[in-house]
């Protein structure tokens, strides 16, 4: 009998002590149990729930098509999926591209091989929990990793070979847990949309419960801000008001003549109203002078999102939310 077989041990203790031992070269920033979040696919009207995937390993891979980080690590990702999508991994992608990249989504995605499903970040509750807490706002490529446990891991940037190999003993080491602690991720509730009165700017009050039934989005705004989404949620009002969908806007707090100024510019026909701080403060939680609602025709919020930048991308989001909004039963 050889030296190596006098103590025989099974090839999955072998990795799990590997691991054990390797844990500090690869261990990330514990952000506890996973909530669950949303984000709209990239390729269709669907959307991405990562509540779905409770009891499996996920890899989330924050990334963007003009990152060359990103280019150098997809073709490994694809690797990384064929050799341990059969052991129960499962990577979703969020894209961080802009308005003036994201048309180039599907090529890229061809072109690596990727066959994950791939959202894309609409500032949402990924945006705010997770990407931000995490300080690497604008930075691609970074991954987080979800056991079946349901604990989520910021792994960090990847930023070469040494980041790669944490990346990859992170997912081996997952997909080595034992499946009976697998634990659900709970879907997010979704809540009520706070109600408001608020005039319009002929000084009509105008109540949420006056669209009581229909589905709504809901947009706060300045005259510095208007421009972020003014002609997108214009367009939407065109073509969704005949599918139920109503638009309203809420001004922060300009006169009427700049209210004026932005309905002008974009040919606005949906209600207008002048806000107050305590609507601001119950719908955003805080002063900020932009934010977008989309609320279900009974009254909850389906998405939030609280903030924007230049180039954003309310042109490819807001229809998929709208569209939801509308189709939902």
């Amino acid at each position: 009998m050889g030296s190596n077989d006098t103590n025989p041990i099974p090839n999955h203790a072998r990795v799990l002590m590997f691991l054990l031992f390797a844990a500090p070269a690869w261990a990330g920033s514990s952000l506890g149990p996973a909530k669950d979040f949303t984000v709209p696919a990239a390729t269709d009207s669907s959307l991405i729930r990562l509540s779905e995937y409770a009891g499996k390993v996920v890899l989330i891979n924050w990334w963007r098509t003009d990152c060359g980080w990103s280019q150098r690590e997809s073709p490994k990702l694809a690797g990384l999926y064929q050799k341990y999508r059969p052991k129960g991994l499962v990577i979703l992608g969020i894209s961080d591209d802009h308005g003036s990249t994201v048309a180039e989504i599907p090529a890229y995605l061809k072109r690596y091989n990727v066959t994950w499903p791939v959202g894309l970040n609409d500032q949402g509750e990924f945006m705010r929990e997770m990407i931000v807490p995490a300080k690497e706002r604008g930075s691609t490529p970074g991954n987080f990793i979800v056991t079946r446990s349901g604990e989520m891991t910021y792994l960090g940037l990847d930023r070469g070979d040494a980041d790669w190999q944490k990346l990859e003993h992170a997912v081996a080491a997952a997909v080595a847990e034992p499946s009976g602690k697998a634990t659900s991720i709970l879907p997010r509730d979704l809540v009520s949309a706070p109600a408001f009165s608020l005039p319009d700017l002929q000084g009509k009050a105008v109540r949420l419960s006056d669209f009581k039934g229909k589905p709504l989005v809901a947009n706060f705004f300045t005259a510095q801000t208007c421009d972020w989404s003014g002609p997108v949620l214009a367009k939407l009002d065109r073509d969704y008001s005949a599918r139920g969908l109503q638009v309203v806007g809420i001004d922060l707090f300009d006169d009427d003549a700049a209210i004026q100024n932005c309905k002008n510019r974009f040919g606005t026909r949906y209600p207008v109203l002048r806000g107050d701080e305590a609507t601001q403060l119950a719908w955003i939680g805080e002063r900020s002078g932009w934010a977008t609602f989309f609320v279900t025709a009974d009254g909850k919020i389906l998405k939030a999102i609280k903030d924007s930048f230049d180039d954003g991308m309310e042109g490819t989001v807001f229809p998929k939310y709208a569209n939801q909004l509308v189709s939902r039963p």
